[in-house]
């Protein structure tokens, strides 16, 4: 079974000319994440640059704009994840120029040496992501046109940052695992609350497909492979069909590859929300229809982004790409229609 769209519903207005749209577009859209470091913010939001291409969508860290590198954060105690600790009035001015079409000098944190490099000037592209710890705070939020919280489980995120910490930034692990632990409560007083305000909240926990099996799981799960959920407001405007593929001789074969889809129409915080869970591995093969069906939808041929920032991810992290960029695709779509 292949991707397709729906046979009874047209496309809607914009979406199969989002590239001539978006070139036509006076302002660029600005697309919000905010998220924990190390919480996976980078990862599973580069679906959207993978499928429209890095002509059309361009990323800006927070980072740059922390106040001090890590040898004065030594000194100081602080840590980034307190909003006094960064120049987040500098990045809402820059945003502000960004969406009114003006190129700014960025700041850049070179995280591998805990240092300050030259900035960097970043013209706007159609769609420009914003990416960092305080994205979603007040000052922020009237600048943003969707916005996207990652939720990590605190035992997914220490694996990670103890990861990427010690391999690509320097950090001896005894380090790592003091300020994990200095910044628990930090995350709950400065970020955890973002989430409230998000039009998206993907949340990341540990694989749970051993609790579905009857008696023991029996199938190797790869190492990226975690149970998602995508909470997502729904909206009453009429959008695209689009079905993913599904191989039901998967439940007869020896190999069967695990797998689990869920939509849960639910109560969150006194409003109504969609939530999708999704556990376990897709077929590379499917996940490609999926993502060419994507590309279709917005009309291009093919994901226009760069192989080495999306074809060749895991296909698990691929495809909770995908997750997280439709509901985007489908907002940007709406404001280009």
């Amino acid at each position: 079974m292949t991707a397709s769209f729906s046979p009874d519903k047209a496309p809607r207005p914009g979406a199969n000319q989002l590239p001539a749209r978006l070139a036509a577009r006076e302002r660029p859209i600005i697309i919000g994440v905010a998220g924990d470091s190390g919480s996976g913010k980078s990862t599973y939001t580069q679906g959207i640059e993978w499928l429209l291409g890095s002509e059309r969508v361009s990323q800006i860290s927070l980072d740059g704009y922390h106040a001090e590198d890590r040898a004065t954060r030594r000194v100081s105690g602080r840590t980034p994840l307190d909003p006094e600790a960064n120049h987040l009035d500098r990045a809402v001015s820059h945003i502000k120029r960004l969406r009114a079409g003006e190129a700014v000098e960025v700041p850049v944190y070179d995280h591998a040496s805990g240092t300050f490099r030259a900035p960097r000037l970043h013209t706007p592209t159609p769609v420009v992501v914003i990416e960092g710890l305080h994205t979603l705070y007040p000052a922020f939020r009237p600048l943003l046109d969707f916005s996207v919280y990652v939720d990590t489980a605190a035992t997914v995120k220490r694996d990670w940052k103890q990861r990427r910490d010690t391999r690509e930034r320097g950090y001896a692990e005894s380090d790592v695992a003091a300020e994990i632990e200095r910044r628990a409560h930090q995350y709950d007083r400065w970020i955890a609350g973002q989430q409230d305000v998000a039009d998206v909240i993907l949340r990341i926990h540990p694989s749970e497909l051993s609790e579905l099996a009857v008696g023991q799981l029996s199938a190797e799960m790869p190492e990226t492979c975690y149970h998602l959920e995508l909470i997502v407001t729904p909206r009453d405007d009429d959008q695209q069909s689009l079905f993913l593929p599904v191989d039901l001789s998967n439940m007869t074969r020896q190999t069967a590859m695990p797998f689990m889809l869920a939509t849960v129409p639910s109560q969150f915080r006194g409003q109504s929300v969609n939530v999708l869970h999704v556990d376990g591995y897709m077929a590379p093969t499917a996940l490609e229809t999926l993502e060419y069906a994507i590309s279709a939808f917005v009309g291009l041929d093919a994901p226009a982004g760069d192989p080495v920032n999306g074809a060749t991810q895991p296909s698990t992290v691929r495809f909770a790409q995908m997750l997280v960029a439709w509901p985007v695709l489908n907002r940007i779509v709406a404001l280009s229609g």
